[in-house]
């Protein structure tokens, strides 16, 4: 079985490009900087100790699905690691639920098929082969083997998941998701770092990027240094964009919440501080070494303007209540 009337939807952060995808053949379309600002991903930063790029993958989806639920629709995730316990048990259930999702007619959101290291959509079951979506090829599908998924030497960071749509509603409640999104962008901004230490989020993230970085007598950790640190500059670069043409957006339509105007200009400058970074060192980052100063100011600007934003956006969320 062949679903023929899907297309990823083309964007830096996968997760949000799986899920446009999804939402459109299911009759949602959004615009993607909209989905990405109004499900909060626009105004996420998370990284790991050696800053990999694997690291804007770890999501704590007990926060992701309250804000995609905002939007009128139900999800059902299953993963695992491949040294977790019972993975086995588990690639099963998640290699079901993909064949049940495409057998009702809608894709499923998967993570790392045909090695992409990124998520992507299930849009076609023959067997034991899956017809794929990814971001290589958005919109031609491609064939895999399941026996191969998820790869073998991608195991350090890889694992077994499926997002699969459960129901979806004739519409939602704009205000209530964006009004959702910018309490979210506030505490994400301020959230600690997690149980273990291993993940920073927000302003940590963004002052301990900046302390590796500048640490110039210090080798940079990780595999391939460059190309995590270039792939999340890409990244973040993104998802500041996208969050600077949502606030513009936000701000027009709720001209009481005139703190916003301010929050826009302070996430464009965000986003030109790392636009400059990211041309510093483009993925997969090769200049870096001998740049890491140069990125460290433009982090230390983008973290001084985005501190304005959240300040600005949390003064406009006391004019939304």
């Amino acid at each position: 079985m062949l679903l023929t009337d899907v297309a990823l939807m083309e964007h830096r952060i996968t997760l949000v490009g799986a899920l446009g995808g999804l939402l459109a053949h299911a009759g949602r379309r959004l615009e993607p900087w909209y989905l990405a600002g109004v499900t909060g991903h626009a105004f996420r930063l998370t990284l790991d100790l050696v800053i990999s790029p694997s690291a804007p993958h770890e999501l704590n989806f007990h926060e992701v699905f309250p804000l995609w639920e905002r939007l009128g629709v139900w999800f059902k995730r299953v993963a695992a690691r491949p040294r977790d316990p019972g993975y086995a048990d588990v690639r099963a259930e998640v290699i079901e639920r993909v064949v049940q999702a495409v057998q009702r007619g809608r894709p499923a959101i998967v993570y790392d098929l045909l090695g992409c290291e990124e998520y992507g959509l299930v849009v076609g079951v023959d067997g034991d082969r899956w017809a794929c979506l990814t971001p290589d090829a958005p919109a031609e599908p491609r064939w895999m083997e399941v026996a191969s998924w998820p790869p073998a030497d991608h195991a350090a960071f890889t694992r077994a998941e499926v997002i699969a749509l459960l129901d979806l509603s004739p519409d939602f409640d704009r205000r209530a998701a964006e009004v959702a999104s910018l309490r979210f962008a506030v505490d994400h901004f301020w959230a600690p770092a997690s149980r273990d230490m291993w993940l920073q989020h927000g302003r940590q993230a963004y002052q301990f990027w900046r302390t590796t970085l500048a640490a110039t007598g210090m080798p940079l950790h990780g595999p391939e240094p460059g190309r995590g640190h270039s792939y999340n500059l890409a990244v973040l670069h993104a998802a500041r964009s996208d969050a600077a043409a949502y606030l513009a957006d936000l701000a027009g339509r709720y001209p009481e919440a005139d703190a916003l105007q301010r929050a826009v200009g302070a996430y464009r400058r965000v986003a030109d501080a790392l636009a400059e970074a990211s041309a510093l060192a483009p993925y997969p980052g090769a200049p870096l070494a001998e740049r890491r100063a140069e990125v460290a100011a433009c982090l230390d600007r983008a973290l001084a303007a985005e501190t304005e934003g959240i300040e600005a956006i949390e003064r406009a969320l006391r004019a939304l209540r």
